[in-house]
């Protein structure tokens, strides 16, 4: 059969291994023989490969946004870096239960009637290693700092800070749920091991207290078809975003709530950089195989590819 469409791959160096795209190009090409698929650098214009793949209807798929690599033609879809007071708003407006959140204005003063008795206090943006700038208050002294008053390298000095209703999960915990297209293609759970011990406490909140990490934390894929579920529905309130990783938590009466779907992508967590990390604390060597993810986005794709290539 005569090629009809052309699907590029995107790679990024650091950010996914080549091979994980061409075994999906494998696939893609096992299932659809009417589909060219190309596998370009993220680093390079690629100049050959970007006027062959423009010779027909294209999709373009990069997890993160398009750096050196241009095409000529195609329907794109690729990482988003932005806000996360726009994130949140986006999710909300799309029908996601999410947190109660606000920026960190100069007159903000928040209501424990509102936001609970504790809040989260975050950077809008994130700049550095997960985690950094998180901080845990009571929500009667959050108060609004001046960007020269964090310390020097606190993400504070770079961006408005954010206040997000703490959801008490019982034991401290969260779901990650990677989509594509909607469809999960794999999942895993944090929980510590220690239930959660903040009442009657006025702070300060060590990051432990709310975020621990190992030996008290524990972690496990699962597939949990609520979480799934959860997920699959924040991809209908941000569908411009293709590779979403979402982290959701579950509260002590059961409830669902997405704090972020991480919509600038790097979180190709089959080869990341942090691959060997979630390797190490899963205990596999093969996190693909459990969704049996290059299949699944081999399938995605093809089906994009035939609906939306230009």
């Amino acid at each position: 059969m005569t090629a009809k469409f052309n699907l590029v791959l995107v790679h990024s160096a650091g950010w996914q291994a080549v091979a994980d795209f061409e075994a999906i190009k494998r696939h893609v090409e096992e299932l659809a023989p009417d589909i060219e698929v190309f596998v370009v650098s993220n680093e390079m214009p690629s100049s050959y490969t970007r006027k062959k793949a423009a010779a027909r209807p294209s999709l373009v798929f990069s997890p993160i946004r398009l750096l050196a690599f241009a095409p000529a033609r195609g329907k794109v879809y690729a990482g988003q870096p932005m806000s996360k007071l726009v994130e949140m708003q986006k999710l909300a407006a799309g029908g996601m239960r999410v947190p109660r959140f606000t920026e960190i204005r100069p007159d903000t003063i928040l209501s424990p009637k509102d936001y609970g008795p504790h809040t989260i206090v975050k950077a809008s943006y994130a700049f550095a290693a997960w985690g950094q700038g998180i901080e845990l208050q009571l929500t009667e002294n959050v108060r609004y700092r001046p960007p020269e008053d964090y310390p020097k390298d606190h993400p504070g000095r770079r961006a408005p800070m954010v206040a997000q209703a703490y959801i008490d999960c019982g034991h401290a915990m969260s779901c990650r749920v990677l989509t594509l297209f909607g469809v999960p293609i794999f999942s895993y759970l944090r929980r510590a091991t220690k239930p959660l011990a903040l009442a009657g406490k006025t702070g300060p909140f060590e990051v432990p207290d709310f975020l621990p990490a190992p030996p008290d934390m524990t972690a496990h894929v699962t597939q949990e078809s609520d979480m799934l579920a959860f997920a699959a529905k924040a991809y209908g309130a941000m569908p411009e975003v293709a590779l979403q990783a979402c982290d959701i938590l579950r509260d002590k009466e059961g409830g669902l709530h997405l704090l972020e779907i991480n919509p600038g992508g790097g979180t190709w967590m089959f080869s990341s950089k942090n691959a060997q990390v979630y390797k190490d604390r899963l205990g596999t060597d093969d996190l693909a195989a459990y969704f049996d993810a290059f299949q699944v986005c081999a399938r995605v794709l093809v089906e994009r590819t035939r609906a939306e290539a230009k």
